[in-house]
C-alpha cells in the first residue's frame, strides 16, 4: 500500500475549525487529548508534510504527524477529506 502525504497548508484545511482538536497517540493502547489548533498548525509546518493514515481511521483521525517524537493522529473533517479525494471508498462523509 502506498503512503499518501499532504502539505501543511492542505492539512490545515482538513482539520476541524475549532480552537482545540482531538488527537490520539498509541502507547499500550490509545491515549486521547485535545490539542490547541495553533500548536497543530505549528507541528504541520515543522514537519513540512503530513501523512494521511488509516491507523486511527476508525476514530476519524486520518492525519498523522510526529509531535514530541510520537506519531500523533489528528481528528479530521471527513467532508474536507472527501473533497480532496482522500476519503477511502468504503467510508462516507457524514
Amino acid at each position: 500500500m502506498t503512503t499518501t502525504f499532504v502539505t501543511a497548508e492542505e492539512a490545515e484545511k482538513l482539520i476541524p475549525r475549532r480552537r482545540s482538536v482531538h488527537t490520539f497517540i498509541r502507547i499500550f493502547g490509545w491515549q486521547g487529548a485535545n490539542v490547541d489548533r495553533d500548536s497543530l498548525l505549528a507541528a504541520f509546518r515543522a514537519a513540512g508534510k503530513v501523512e494521511v493514515s488509516q491507523d486511527a481511521a476508525c476514530f476519524e483521525h486520518y492525519l498523522a504527524v510526529k509531535i514530541d517524537g510520537m506519531t500523533t493522529y489528528i481528528e479530521t473533517n471527513l467532508k474536507a477529506l472527501a473533497k480532496f479525494g482522500l476519503l477511502p471508498p468504503a467510508r462516507r462523509a457524514a
